[in-house]
């Protein structure tokens, strides 16, 4: 596949895995806060949406974003610059953050708690610096000579 097609899959699966990641920080600290949160073992529309949208959505597109990341490693001939490991690192964080957002959205949906983790409840914001890191490091790709 073409390098830049590689590249545009690659931005397209970030926008969407990014914006996922936005939607569950938003969902989980709002129902957090809002302490109106149903009965144990009841089900929430909104809970529920989210959790699917995560797993057909959101989910999908982590992956594809690392698979199609990695296949621009290879084709670019990366030999793992020192800007493009401070970006797999932040990524990495990302995908941490990812997985205790799932976490949190299925034990609310599930019942089993109405507490939500300090990292849940910053998500947004350790997201929109995560997401300010990473650009500036792929577009300006500093470190590199």
């Amino acid at each position: 596949m073409d390098y830049r097609w590689l590249n545009a899959l690659h931005i397209m699966a970030g926008v969407i895995w990014l914006g996922g990641i936005f939607m569950m920080a938003a969902i989980v600290v709002a129902w957090s806060q809002s302490r109106s949160a149903v009965a144990k073992g009841a089900s929430d529309p909104l809970l529920e949406y989210a959790r699917r949208w995560n797993r057909f959505v959101t989910s999908p597109a982590m992956i594809l974003l690392w698979a199609f990341g990695i296949a621009l490693m290879l084709k670019g001939d990366w030999l793992l610059p020192l800007w493009l490991g401070i970006k797999l690192a932040v990524l990495v964080f990302l995908s941490a953050v990812h997985g205790i957002l799932s976490g949190s959205l299925r034990r609310l949906a599930t019942g089993e708690t109405s507490t939500v983790s300090l990292l849940a409840r910053n998500a947004a914001w350790l997201t929109v610096v995560a997401v300010i890191v990473v650009v500036a490091l792929a577009v300006v790709k500093p470190f590199s000579g």
